[in-house]
This record gives structure tokens, C-alpha cells and sequence, in this order.
């Protein structure tokens, strides 16, 4: 029997490409640990992984159809205007697994991060068609045309808020649990791309530092040569690996996450809600 007295534990999911999937291997760990999630928010490939969480509540299901690869490759479509690709694929395998659900009829309070692209300030979406939410908060610029939402045109929400912990703490969250997936910053390669790329993962760095003060935990995974969105490495098989340095993480911080649910107190023995 759930104790309704207990604290409410928020689970912020940061945005980083393909490093999403260590989300799963952090809410595996929760899950297993039989550690409650009363709300979530995510940036980019956190808000997928939390919206697919939300809707299903089982992490294998959402393993299976963000690991079908197949799938995922059909996605592509070119676009000349606005971005790579145009994204109405990506729409329409959002559409069919979400149907008309709204973000305030999933099971688990979810807020999706995106930016506003003109103004540059973090857009909160936590009513509204999940899909069309999810659409705007991967919208990476140059790679995808911009999602028109309320007269606004959004972009990937990593942009504003690689790390939504704030939100939590309004939604009514007593315990944050903040999930950082961003690449090693090192000393990197010197051609162009490369120090551009670095240039933007310090800016990502300090923004998802700024956030994370108002977490009470952080899981970092570590990543390196991954790169801002990494998704050659999926294609270099990376996947499991990727999964399961998000479960090791997890595992690093599951007593201080106990401990917080506590209060503080380091109670030896099995854990128990």
C-alpha cells in the first residue's frame, strides 16, 4: 500500500541527442529500485523518453519502440526550407503513438521544455496536444523547420533548458532528481566543426549548472566524443552501452536518492516505500 504521506519525487530529463537513451537505463534503475516518479519534465530527447514514461508507465515498451531502428531511419525527410528535414514524418510517428492524447491526461504530470526562437525564453507546455509539445521540443534549428505553436515558432528546448528542474518544484515535487546527459567537455579536436560544437557544450554546460542548483540529485552519466547530438554513434551500435552507462549512473546515486526520500536519514537494511 502506497504511502500518500511520502515525498513527491520529480524527474527532470535533459536534452543531448542521441545520449537520450541513457534515460532509460535511469528510469530502469528507478523502477527497480521501486523508487515512484509523481512528475516529470523534459528537454528534447528527455521530453520523448518522458512522454513515452508517462503514457506507459513501463520502461521496456519504451525501450522497444525508441530502439526500433527501422522505424526510426523511415523518418527521414528532406526539406529546402527552414531546416534538413521537415519533420512531418517525425510528426506523424508521434501522432500514431499518441493519437489525441493531451500532455494533462498522461498518467504521470508531465512538462515538455521548448524555446521560443525569436525571443529566446523557455517555453513550458503542460496542456496541449503531447505530440505537437514533442515536435517543437526536438526542433533543432538548421536540422528541423521550426514548430508553430500559439503564434510562437519553437525550438528544441536544450536551448533554453537543458536540464527543466524548476518546473518540478512548481508542479509540487519535494525531491528532483535531475538526469544530465551532455558529452565530456575536453580539450576536443581544432578543426572548425569540432570547436564549434565545443563552443556550444560550454554554453550547454554552464546553462544545465545554472538549472541543476535546484535539484537535490544529479545523475551524470559520463559521455565522451559523443559529440552535441551523437547519433553516429547509435549507428556504430552504441546503443546498449549508452543505455547502460545511464543504469550505472543511477546505481551511483541510488543510496543519496533513498537517503533524500528519508529525510536524511541513512537507515541500513532493505529500502522499502
Amino acid at each position: 500500500m502506497e504511502n500518500k504521506n511520502r515525498k513527491k519525487i520529480g524527474l527532470a530529463l535533459g536534452s543531448g541527442g542521441a545520449k537520450g537513451y541513457a534515460h532509460l537505463g535511469v528510469i530502469k534503475v528507478l523502477e527497480k529500485n521501486k523508487i515512484p516518479i509523481d512528475y516529470i519534465s523534459g528537454s528534447s530527447a528527455g521530453a520523448i523518453v518522458g512522454a513515452l514514461y508517462s503514457l506507459y508507465q513501463n520502461i521496456d515498451e519504451v525501450e522497444k519502440i525508441i530502439t526500433d531502428f527501422n522505424k526510426i531511419k523511415s523518418l527521414v525527410d528532406i526539406s529546402f526550407k527552414g531546416g534538413i528535414f521537415k519533420g512531418k514524418k517525425v510528426a506523424n510517428f508521434l501522432d500514431n503513438i499518441f493519437k489525441d492524447k493531451e500532455i494533462q491526461d498522461l498518467d504521470i504530470p508531465l512538462c515538455i521544455v521548448a524555446t521560443d526562437y525569436k525571443t529566446g525564453e523557455q517555453v513550458r507546455i503542460r496542456k496541449g496536444n503531447v505530440a505537437l509539445a514533442l515536435r517543437a521540443s526536438m526542433t533543432i534549428p538548421f536540422m528541423f523547420e521550426l514548430v508553430k505553436y500559439k503564434k510562437r515558432e519553437l525550438a528544441d528546448g536544450g536551448l533554453s533548458s537543458p536540464v527543466p528542474v524548476a518546473v518540478l518544484r512548481d508542479m509540487g515535487a519535494d525531491i528532483i532528481i535531475g538526469v544530465r546527459i551532455e558529452d565530456k567537455i575536453g580539450q576536443g579536436k581544432k578543426n572548425i566543426y569540432a570547436m564549434a560544437e565545443r563552443s556550444v557544450s560550454i554554453l550547454q554546460h554552464n546553462l544545465s549548472n545554472w538549472e541543476l542548483k535546484d535539484a537535490d540529485i544529479l545523475i551524470d552519466p559520463y559521455f565522451e566524443d559523443y559529440g552535441i547530438l551523437g547519433f553516429y554513434k547509435i549507428f556504430q551500435g552504441k546503443v546498449e552501452e549508452t543505455i547502460k552507462e545511464g543504469e550505472r549512473a543511477a546505481e551511483v546515486n541510488m543510496a543519496e536518492i533513498k537517503s533524500a526520500i528519508r529525510g536524511g536519514k541513512d537507515v541500513p537494511g532493505i529500502y522499502k516505500l
